[in-house]
């Protein structure tokens, strides 16, 4: 007996998708529709916060410092800005320009002037606290409530 429509191996049913399928399918929609520009630009605001963090300028202050990791968010940031400017234009580059120069700065102040040890309490000798550290955020330097300061000597 001959049909003109083709059958399905077995176990290959028609079945409701599962949770795992469905979040898949939803990763692969938004990697379809997501402008890879968009991507770009949440990535070096990614790698400044995390260069911040991790260079101890964070809200925790030197409880999150890790000189290596603040150089690969630091280099990785720079190598992404060199892409945004050329691929996506120099406007799209600017505002990560001045938080880099300031994090490159700060990742030299941190090689040459290294943290001291912590103390038998745990705590840093002279260092800022959870809290006292300052962060990066948008609006064009300290006095403007943005750029990274030395911790207490924030606005």
């Amino acid at each position: 007996m001959s049909t003109d429509q083709p059958t399905a191996p077995e176990g290959d049913e028609p079945h409701e998708p599962t949770q795992e399928e469905l979040v898949a399918a939803e990763m692969l929609r938004r990697l379809i529709v997501t402008p890879v520009r968009d991507v770009v630009m949440q990535t070096m605001a990614t790698f400044t916060d995390m260069a911040a963090i991790r260079l101890g300028l964070g809200p925790r202050g030197d409880t999150d410092f890790n000189i290596e990791q603040a150089g690969l968010a630091i280099e990785a940031l720079r190598a992404l800005v060199g892409v945004a400017d050329t691929a996506i234009g120099a406007a799209a580059a600017r505002p990560f320009k001045e938080p880099l120069a300031q994090l490159q700065m700060a990742y030299t102040d941190a090689v040459e002037n290294p943290r001291p040890t912590a103390g038998a309490d745990g705590a840093a000798g002279g260092q800022p606290q959870a809290g006292e550290g300052g962060i990066w955020t948008p609006g064009g330097g300290a006095k403007a409530g943005g750029g990274i300061w030395p911790p207490g000597d924030k606005p």
